[in-house]
Protein backbone atom coordinates (compact mmCIF):
# COMPACT_ATOMS: atom_id res chain seq x y z
CA UNK A 1 0.00 0.00 0.00
CA UNK A 2 2.67 2.41 0.90
CA UNK A 3 3.89 2.40 -2.90
CA UNK A 4 0.64 4.05 -3.75
CA UNK A 5 0.04 6.38 -0.95
CA UNK A 6 3.18 7.25 -0.28
CA UNK A 7 5.67 7.03 -3.59
CA UNK A 8 7.71 9.79 -2.68
CA UNK A 9 9.80 6.95 0.06
CA UNK A 10 10.35 4.86 -2.90
CA UNK A 11 11.65 7.89 -5.60
CA UNK A 12 8.41 9.14 -6.65
CA UNK A 13 6.55 12.16 -6.62
CA UNK A 14 3.96 12.91 -3.74
CA UNK A 15 1.41 14.28 -6.75
CA UNK A 16 1.49 10.31 -8.21
CA UNK A 17 0.14 9.49 -4.91
CA UNK A 18 -3.15 8.00 -3.95
CA UNK A 19 -6.14 7.67 -1.91
CA UNK A 20 -6.83 3.99 -1.18
CA UNK A 21 -10.52 2.87 -0.01
CA UNK A 22 -10.97 -0.37 0.67
CA UNK A 23 -14.87 -1.20 2.15
CA UNK A 24 -15.38 -4.32 3.44
CA UNK A 25 -17.93 -6.51 2.73
CA UNK A 26 -21.53 -7.19 4.06
CA UNK A 27 -20.54 -10.44 6.13
CA UNK A 28 -17.25 -10.07 6.46
CA UNK A 29 -14.07 -8.14 8.04
CA UNK A 30 -15.83 -5.66 9.96
CA UNK A 31 -18.77 -5.74 8.77
CA UNK A 32 -22.06 -7.15 10.43
CA UNK A 33 -23.73 -10.10 8.78
CA UNK A 34 -27.03 -8.52 6.03
CA UNK A 35 -29.87 -8.31 7.97
CA UNK A 36 -32.11 -9.31 4.68
CA UNK A 37 -31.95 -11.12 1.79
CA UNK A 38 -30.41 -9.89 -1.55
CA UNK A 39 -27.77 -7.97 -0.50
CA UNK A 40 -25.04 -9.75 -3.33
CA UNK A 41 -22.82 -7.96 -5.67
CA UNK A 42 -24.90 -5.60 -7.49
CA UNK A 43 -26.36 -4.26 -4.29
CA UNK A 44 -23.09 -3.65 -2.94
CA UNK A 45 -21.91 -1.97 -5.43
CA UNK A 46 -24.52 0.67 -5.25
CA UNK A 47 -23.65 0.97 -1.18
CA UNK A 48 -20.23 1.26 -2.71
CA UNK A 49 -20.87 3.95 -5.20
CA UNK A 50 -22.46 6.05 -2.43
CA UNK A 51 -19.75 5.43 -0.34
CA UNK A 52 -17.21 7.74 -3.05
CA UNK A 53 -20.23 10.22 -3.62
CA UNK A 54 -19.82 10.71 0.08
CA UNK A 55 -16.54 10.41 0.41
CA UNK A 56 -16.25 12.98 -1.94
CA UNK A 57 -15.01 11.10 -4.48
CA UNK A 58 -16.56 11.63 -8.43
CA UNK A 59 -14.18 9.67 -10.27
CA UNK A 60 -11.92 6.64 -9.15
CA UNK A 61 -9.90 3.00 -10.36
CA UNK A 62 -11.68 -0.01 -8.99
CA UNK A 63 -10.37 -3.37 -8.63
CA UNK A 64 -11.63 -6.68 -7.27
CA UNK A 65 -11.07 -10.25 -6.75
CA UNK A 66 -13.13 -13.63 -5.73
CA UNK A 67 -16.20 -11.65 -4.42
CA UNK A 68 -14.66 -8.43 -4.87
CA UNK A 69 -14.61 -8.77 -8.69
CA UNK A 70 -17.96 -8.94 -8.93
CA UNK A 71 -18.40 -6.52 -7.06
CA UNK A 72 -16.18 -4.01 -9.14
CA UNK A 73 -17.22 -5.16 -12.32
CA UNK A 74 -21.41 -4.06 -11.31
CA UNK A 75 -19.57 -1.05 -9.99
CA UNK A 76 -17.96 -0.08 -13.32
CA UNK A 77 -21.31 -1.39 -15.25
CA UNK A 78 -23.79 0.84 -13.94
CA UNK A 79 -21.65 3.68 -13.26
CA UNK A 80 -19.42 4.55 -15.76
CA UNK A 81 -19.39 7.91 -15.90
CA UNK A 82 -17.15 7.42 -12.36
CA UNK A 83 -15.06 4.38 -13.07
CA UNK A 84 -11.94 5.36 -14.74
CA UNK A 85 -10.27 1.65 -14.88
CA UNK A 86 -11.20 -1.61 -13.51
CA UNK A 87 -8.88 -4.56 -12.83
CA UNK A 88 -9.96 -7.95 -11.70
CA UNK A 89 -7.62 -10.80 -10.65
CA UNK A 90 -10.69 -13.52 -10.90
CA UNK A 91 -9.98 -16.09 -13.60
CA UNK A 92 -12.87 -17.89 -15.02
CA UNK A 93 -12.90 -21.20 -17.25
CA UNK A 94 -16.66 -20.68 -17.84
CA UNK A 95 -17.67 -18.34 -20.37
CA UNK A 96 -21.17 -19.08 -19.33
CA UNK A 97 -20.80 -17.51 -16.39
CA UNK A 98 -23.12 -14.87 -15.27
CA UNK A 99 -19.43 -12.49 -14.27
CA UNK A 100 -17.89 -13.19 -17.08
CA UNK A 101 -20.78 -12.10 -19.19
CA UNK A 102 -20.92 -9.13 -17.35
CA UNK A 103 -17.32 -8.79 -18.18
CA UNK A 104 -18.05 -8.66 -22.05
CA UNK A 105 -21.12 -6.44 -21.76
CA UNK A 106 -19.33 -3.94 -19.99
CA UNK A 107 -16.17 -3.91 -22.77
CA UNK A 108 -19.02 -3.46 -25.17
CA UNK A 109 -20.82 -0.97 -23.45
CA UNK A 110 -17.38 1.04 -22.68
CA UNK A 111 -15.35 -0.22 -25.76
CA UNK A 112 -12.70 -1.55 -23.51
CA UNK A 113 -10.30 -4.50 -24.74
CA UNK A 114 -10.27 -7.33 -22.42
CA UNK A 115 -7.05 -9.38 -21.90
CA UNK A 116 -6.20 -12.10 -19.78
Amino acid sequence: MPYLTTPSLFGGHAEEAFDVIIPSLPGFAFSSKPTRPGVGSKYVATLWAKLMDRLGYERYLVQGGDIRAGVSTWLAFMYPERVRGLHLNLFLEATSHPSLQIHHLLAKKSKLTLTS
